[in-house]
């Protein structure tokens, strides 16, 4: 008896050693992974060449302003094109603001301020030629700080630019886990595994702003869960006045009255900031995951949902909100859409780009019952601001103008290409 107990006993340790044994073994392969290595300047000689070439082309076009006859345009992570917008037949490009990092921007006087990565800056455009910069609020977007030098912070330093690169290296696979021995970069960005999955996305998709000017107060995404307010009173010299813990997934800021909406990646936040530093979270309206840009004329809020990005989900709609019992907002109706993402209302016109079906006109006097107008075909539409009957569009081609005081006839103004 005390033999076969022997016996079992060992073959209990021979298998076990197999296991052990079978566990350790690993197959050797490669990966190919696309990285980006930053080109770096010194903090001071980048803010002493924010005037950049006014011919600078438009390559990959952002989020608009607009201010009297100047349309300011952002080039994403590169800086912004101003445009002499006094003739709409015929816009000319007459100044660009070369702010690496740049994605925002709001102007308040002659100030404008922006962001370049982490840090805020406020800029003297009373000469568009001779910008100067006024302050920097450094580290203010969390979000977007970079690793450089070993640190994610780094208030000498700035990149402006990324040179990529697809790099090939040994991966060694035990049982099913990767582990990949790269190269010494200590300040490099990898894309993906597979350089034929590299992402080349400039994150142009949404159409409203991120950061907003309401009376005396700037208000920012700071990072996907805070809102940061600083205090522009002074306007040449803003001073932070506090953050604020919101909800998750932060993405637009829409300002009405004393109130801002903000669209989030699962919903809409409804903020009171009638004590503007202070401000309250007073609603909130859920949805499905999906990239959400939102708007309000203070009655109703419109809310578009698309798929297809990294925000998840599977929607593409229009969400019309009542928002005049603003503790207790309520769905009045969803409209299906191609892929909706910017949009604009001006009176009971509203203005929605549509993916491949260009941008749609509807009748909104009845929220509960949208009515098609018009259809402005343009290619892949993604940002629009309509006022005083004339509409400015950013496309993946170009900035388009049209007239719609004959909604009838809707006329294509001007047409500012995009470098392709």
């Amino acid at each position: 008896m005390r033999k076969i107990t022997r016996l079992a006993g060992l073959c209990m340790m021979l298998c076990l050693s197999a296991l052990a044994f079978w566990g350790c073994l690993k197959d050797k392969t490669t990966k190919t992974y696309t990285i980006q290595r930053p080109i770096i300047k010194p903090l001071t000689d980048v803010l002493a060449s924010i005037n950049g070439n006014t011919a600078e082309p438009v390559g990959s076009a952002g989020k608009l302003y607009i201010r009297g006859n100047y349309i300011f345009l952002n080039e994403v992570d590169k800086g912004i094109h101003v445009i002499d917008n006094t003739d709409p037949s015929h816009p000319v490009q007459t100044a660009y603001l070369n702010i690496p990092g740049n994605r925002d921007m709001a102007v308040k006087g002659n100030i404008l301020y922006a962001d370049m990565y982490a840090s805020l800056i406020a800029l003297d455009i009373s000469d568009l030629h001779h910008v100067s910069v006024k302050k920097s609020i450094p580290d203010f977007f969390t979000s977007r700080r970079v690793f450089m030098n070993g640190t994610y912070t780094d208030s000498s330093q700035v990149v402006v630019g990324w040179i990529k690169k697809d790099t090939t290296v040994n991966v060694e696979d035990y049982n099913g886990g990767v582990v990949a021995f790269l190269p010494g970069c200590a300040n490099c960005s990898f894309f993906s595994l597979d350089a034929s999955k590299a992402s080349s996305s400039t994150g142009t998709a949404g159409s409203m702003a991120a950061m907003v000017l309401l009376n005396n107060y700037l208000y920012a995404i700071t990072e996907p869960h805070s809102v940061g307010i600083v205090n522009i009173s002074n306007e040449a010299a803003p001073a932070k006045a506090g953050n604020m813990s919101v909800g998750f997934d932060l993405q637009t800021i829409y300002p009405f009255q004393d109130k801002l909406f903000l669209g989030s990646a699962s919903g809409m936040y409804m903020l009171d900031v009638s004590d503007p530093v202070h401000p309250k979270n007073i609603g909130q309206f859920s949805h499905g995951r999906a990239c959400d840009p939102v708007i309000t004329d203070g009655s109703y809020a419109y809310v578009t949902l698309h798929a297809g990005t990294n925000c998840g989900g599977a929607s593409n709609e229009l969400n019309v909100i009542d928002v005049q019992n603003i503790l207790k907002p309520n769905l009045v109706k969803t409209y299906q859409l191609t892929k909706p993402t910017g949009l604009s209302k001006d009176g009971d016109l509203l203005f929605i780009c549509d993916g491949s079906d260009g941008v749609k006109l509807f009748n909104a006097a009845d929220p509960a019952g949208l009515k098609l107008l018009q259809q402005i075909q343009c290619t892949d539409p993604y940002d629009v601001i309509a006022a005083n009957k004339r509409a400015l569009v950013v496309t993946k081609e170009g900035l388009n103008q049209y007239d719609y005081s004959n909604i009838n006839q809707i006329k294509l103004l001007s047409s500012f290409s995009i470098r392709q």
